[in-house]
């Protein structure tokens, strides 16, 4: 994976998803999930784009042997539903491959799959105020991207 998008992606979901939670669910041919922070009015909107069907959700920390499967549309669904009255207390981006490691406060953790030969498995599109949207996205081949309207932002983020 390009080192810059890493840090950028990974210091941007760090800084705005954590303390999220889940506010609105859109189905279309895939999954929207959008964000919102209760408790402070700054945090830009959010939204992630789930387009795999490969997830993991449980203890990722202590299990050794967690692997992300392939869900049902419908049981993907019943989870994020589920998990919409917890707070996300933190984010990360796998190394080896951009899988989406999202934990609530239940101290599970949300995989999602970043790992795809031929399609994108998510993105995530956060319109920064004064700054401009921003969309971080797991691309085919184990890659990040990371897309800003206005890539000076990029480069502060890296520099802060």
């Amino acid at each position: 994976m390009n080192k810059e998008d890493h840090q950028i992606a990974r210091k941007l979901v760090s800084t705005y998803l954590t303390g999220t939670q889940i506010s609105t669910i859109h189905l279309t041919g895939f999954i929207s999930i959008e964000l919102i922070n209760l408790y402070d009015a700054t945090i830009p909107d959010i939204s992630i784009r789930i387009e795999t069907d490969r997830l993991y959700y449980g203890d990722v920390e202590s299990s050794k042997d967690w692997v992300v499967r392939h869900m049902p549309k419908e049981e993907m669904l019943h989870l994020i539903v589920t998990l919409h009255t917890e707070r996300i207390i933190a984010v990360r981006i796998g190394k080896a491959a951009p899988h989406l490691f999202i934990t609530f406060s239940s101290g599970k953790t949300l995989v999602i799959n970043g790992s795809d030969t031929y399609y994108e498995s998510w993105a995530i599109d956060m319109t920064l105020p004064d700054k401009g949207l921003v969309s971080i996205v797991a691309v085919p081949g184990d890659e990040l991207a990371v897309f800003a309207s206005d890539n000076t932002l990029l480069h502060n983020q890296t520099h802060e």
